[in-house]
């Protein structure tokens, strides 16, 4: 796989705006659109979207990046999923085929009442457990997933600055080697042997 393009993540059931510092222009090509109601999903390649939204859309192309908002509601159907946007990468890859990284900032300006908010994650294409998963408690990001001498309740990866803001760096290495930033603060992780194997993509994942 080649370096990821610029991932601009989503949150959870909060709107948000992403923009890279280290790319002010908006780039999402390799990227796409996933708005998943109740029962369905309906992907859209980013590209293909207008500048301009509804009002009510969940989501808006801005000059800095794109904003997405979810419902903070469960869905009432059985096997039904929990409506949310998210950007989602286009394209399958597997950790072990070559290094990979990305790397976005993301705004809150709304927390839900409940449930952690997740920034972004390294998952499955199938919607499987994820590899990585960045989610907030409080102010601080918490990292879980399948990652080697981890408890089920992660590690603490970061805080959020004083504007609900966080600026994230994810690298991957073939060997399961993993290095994650944010805002700064540095860390040092290992996912397990199973996890280089597994197709995944880059994708937001609204839900509490």
């Amino acid at each position: 796989m080649k370096t990821s393009p610029l991932f601009f993540a989503a949150c959870a059931l909060a709107p948000f705006m992403a923009a890279s510092h280290a790319a002010p222009q908006f780039d999402p090509t390799g990227f796409e659109l996933r708005e998943t109601k109740a029962l369905s999903i309906s992907v859209k390649p980013i590209t293909s979207l207008s500048t301009q939204s509804a009002p009510n859309a969940s989501y808006r192309i801005v000059a800095e990046g794109i904003t997405l908002s979810s419902e903070a509601r469960q869905p009432t159907a059985y096997h039904a999923r929990q409506p949310r946007t998210e950007l989602s990468e286009s394209h399958i890859w597997r950790v072990q085929d070559q290094p990979a990284s990305f790397e976005t900032t993301i705004r809150i300006d709304r927390f839900p009442k409940s449930g952690q908010p997740v920034l972004t994650e390294l998952t499955p294409e199938t919607d499987a457990a994820p590899l990585l998963r960045l989610t907030l408690d409080g102010d601080r990001v918490v990292l879980t997933g399948q990652i080697e001498n981890a408890s089920k309740n992660g590690i603490a990866v970061g805080t959020l600055d004083k504007t609900h803001e966080a600026h994230i760096l994810v690298q991957t290495q073939p060997d399961g080697r993993v290095a994650v930033s944010v805002n700064g603060t540095e860390s040092q992780l290992h996912l397990t042997r199973q996890a280089l194997a597994t197709p995944v993509v880059f994708r937001t994942a609204p839900m509490p």
